[in-house]
Parts: C-alpha cells; structure tokens; sequence
C-alpha cells in the first residue's frame, strides 16, 4: 500500500493543461505548497530542463505555422519538437539510473525555513519529478496536436500524426521503464516530515492527463466541422492508445483513496 502522507516536492505543481493545454516555457523552477509548510521550489538537471524548453518552443513556432497554413513548414519543425522529447526523456533516463537513494536527513539537522517564509534554498528535483517533467511535456504535446488535427489534411496531417504517434509511442515506453526500475515506496511511519517523490506519490497524477486529451479526442470527434475522414482515423487510434496507457497507470500506480 502506498503512503498517504503530504510528499514534498509535488512535481505537478506545473498544472494539468485543461481543456486548452499551454505551451508556456517550462524552464523555470517550480513551486509547491504543502499543508502549512512554505514554498519549495524544485531545481530541475539542465540536462532535462533545456531540452523541455526547446521541445515546448518548437512546438509553439509548429503550431504558428500550421495556424498560417505553411504545413510544409511545420512539418520540418514538428521534427525539432520529436527530438527534442526524445533528449529530454534520455536525460531524465540518466537522472533516475545515476541519482543515488536520499539520504535521511536527522531533525536536528534538518534545514529550516527563515522567518521571513522563504525557503532556505532551491530543492534539487528527485527523480520522479524529473521523469514526470518530461511526461508532462509529452501530455502537452500530445494534448496540441490533437488540437491541431481539426481541418488539417494531406502533409499537415500527416505530421501531426506523426508526432502524436511518436509521442504515445515514447510515452508507453516511459512508463513501461519506470514500472521496471521503480523501488517500492517507503513505509509510512506515525509524524513522518514530507520526504521527496516517489514515483508512487507521483504518477497517479498523470490520470487527469490521460483524462484531458480523451476529453479533447471525443469533443472533436462529437463537434468539430472540419475533421477529416483522415484525422478522424487518427484520433480513433490515439483514442484506443491513450486510453491504454490510462488504464496501464491506473493499474500500476492507483490513485490513493481519501482519509476519512
């Protein structure tokens, strides 16, 4: 059974894209809040971290392109965006094989916050924070360009399908590798202080994810006017995958049930 305990830091503090998922530069650190506790902010590997920038840049100058009709265009820089995923989920397969287990700090020497509420200092991001940046940038991704497939035919589509099966694809294989390296979680003790992520604590929230872009899938598949029979076939088989995926994640990792 998984702890139920606050863990600290929440690598999806970043947000779960909602009905119109962003692609704001997720280069800067991220902050989280616990019951009571100050902000913590998470330092992520430059390793991973600028290649989640670039990934998310070219993936706002794609969709530029295809909303100006130079599909041609897009086409070439959707590569640059399944790259640079690419690089950023290799970084973050380093970070999680070289990163040694935490060391347990002692209370007395615990670092503490100072009056004035400020964190002593940046926290460097645990592992599964740094896998789950990268998961997010492919929900992202993938969250946009089932956008984009709405009206889009011929070399257009044929990118965007690309890249969407691309990142399903990639996104599988990440989650098949976290379940085949993931240690199991600590045992929760009475008064344990918040310790780092887990891939336990942190991957029941890719859920919302999964939810989000089959919510996007069924609304244009239900209302758009200008989706193809082609695009239309490309979001039946994203649909069948990602709901896959979900259903992977929910079995493996489940979301922990509310104290009473």
């Amino acid at each position: 059974m998984r702890p139920t305990r606050t863990v600290l830091p929440l690598a999806l503090a970043v947000g779960v894209a909602a009905a119109a998922p962003g692609v704001a530069n997720a280069t800067a650190p991220v902050q989280a809040h616990a019951s009571g506790s100050d902000a913590v902010v998470l330092q992520y590997p430059s390793l991973v971290k600028t290649r989640v920038g670039r990934a998310k840049r070219a993936l706002h100058r794609a969709i530029r392109k295809i909303e100006n009709g130079q599909s041609i265009e897009a086409a070439t820089t959707f590569k640059v965006v399944r790259r640079q995923t690419a690089a950023a989920w290799r970084g973050a397969k380093y970070v999680i094989r070289t990163t040694p287990p935490p060391v347990v700090i002692e209370d007395r020497v615990r670092p503490r916050a100072h009056k004035s509420g400020d964190p002593v200092g940046p926290t460097l991001a645990a592992p599964a924070d740094t896998a789950v940046l990268v998961l997010k940038l492919q929900h992202i991704v993938a969250a946009n360009v089932i956008q984009l497939i709405d009206g889009a035919h011929g070399a257009g589509l044929d990118a965007l399908a690309t890249t969407l099966n691309f990142t399903d694809d990639r996104r599988d294989g990440a989650l098949s590798y976290i379940l085949s390296i993931a240690p199991p979680a600590p045992p929760e003790e009475e008064g344990d202080e918040p310790v780092a992520s887990t891939f336990d604590t942190v991957m029941p929230n890719l859920i919302p994810q999964f939810d989000d872009e089959l919510q996007g899938i069924e609304g244009l598949k239900s209302d758009a006017t200008d989706l193809t029979a082609g695009g239309r076939r490309v979001l039946n088989a994203a649909e069948n995958q990602i709901s896959t995926s979900r259903a992977f994640v929910n079995t493996h990792w489940p979301p922990v049930p509310p104290e009473d």
